[in-house]
């Protein structure tokens, strides 16, 4: 709908832990993702653009659910994910722009002027792998306060994903072992990368999380032992194309979420407006800036 450094994936896996957002239940089955590359200079009218599409799609009552996030780390990105829970819901969401000619026409406008602040756009679809993921559903209550959010993104050489599965289990099972209270969720794409690809979700309340990093990785090898550590580090550089890791801050302005979500941390997602500035003689008043917190009141809870 919208037009919108390398690292083996095992030493990430043991250097930092990582999830995402998710329903009460369990994480979205489907994310349609949106990514895009900010041209120099342009991040604050992107962010303008964002925060005027999150509203008009509050506006008309848009059926799913869309996460902004805005990059601290490498180039300027912004990365939208659409919460889905089919691809048929998906198609529902397209047809609802088609049957909406206010929200198609805001979206087109707005497509139009984004179209000159962005070098380049990706669109992925991705589906929600339970079966490599580790406690997801607990991360439920606590997205709303958690204010980064760590990935990475993951390239496989063609056929390997038997082993690259085998990898991931060997690595949630020891986080069973040690109990570790850092979700792994994990999101393989189904559409729109070169080859076989696979996102790991992170989010974090607060920086601190990464100073702990080490240390969890430690207490997973320790937990693995040195020889199925080597042999799992060496498997995931075997298999291993590429991979690239992404640090996001949470960007309520251009993020379209449910009330429900909202009200686990209203100051941050619907903040109220700042206060007007004092008129000054002889000045035109600035234009009027759209407020973040663009909530959705009948749309599926991200």
């Amino acid at each position: 709908m919208f037009n919108r450094s390398t690292c083996g994936l095992a030493v990430f896996l043991i250097a930092a832990s990582l999830a995402f957002a998710q329903t009460p239940q369990e994480p979205p089955k489907l994310l349609r993702i949106t990514r895009q590359i900010v041209k120099p200079g342009r991040a604050a009218a992107e962010d303008r653009i964002g925060t005027l599409i999150a509203h008009a799609m509050a506006r008309t009552k848009y059926p799913a659910n869309v996460l902004a996030l805005s990059s601290v780390s490498g180039e300027s990105e912004v990365w939208l994910l659409e919460s889905h829970e089919s691809f048929a819901s998906v198609e529902e969401a397209d047809a609802f722009v088609e049957k909406t000619p206010a929200l198609k026409w805001s979206l087109g406008q707005y497509d139009a002027q984004n179209g000159e602040l962005v070098s380049a756009m990706r669109r992925l679809l991705t589906v929600y792998r339970k079966d490599l993921s580790y406690h997801g559903e607990q991360l439920a209550q606590g997205l709303p306060k958690m204010r980064y959010l760590s990935l990475v993104m993951v390239r496989l050489h063609p056929a390997r994903d038997a082993e690259f599965a085998d990898a991931i289990k060997l690595v949630t099972g020891n986080y069973e072992k040690i109990n570790s209270d850092q979700p792994l969720v994990v999101y393989q794409v189904v559409s729109g990368a070169p080859g076989p690809s696979y996102l790991f979700f992170s989010p974090m309340v607060s920086l601190k999380t990464m100073d702990e990093a080490p240390a969890r990785g430690r207490a997973i090898r320790e937990s693995m032992g040195e020889e199925n550590a080597a042999a799992m580090l060496k498997t995931s550089a075997t298999v291993t194309a590429a991979s690239e890791s992404f640090l996001f801050t949470l960007n309520p302005r251009m993020s379209y979420v449910s009330k429900e979500f909202a009200a686990g941390d209203p100051e941050f997602w619907i903040p109220k407006p700042p206060p007007k500035p004092a008129a000054v003689p002889g000045l035109t008043a600035p234009p009027a800036v759209p407020q973040p917190g663009a909530t959705a009141p009948q749309a599926p809870k991200l």
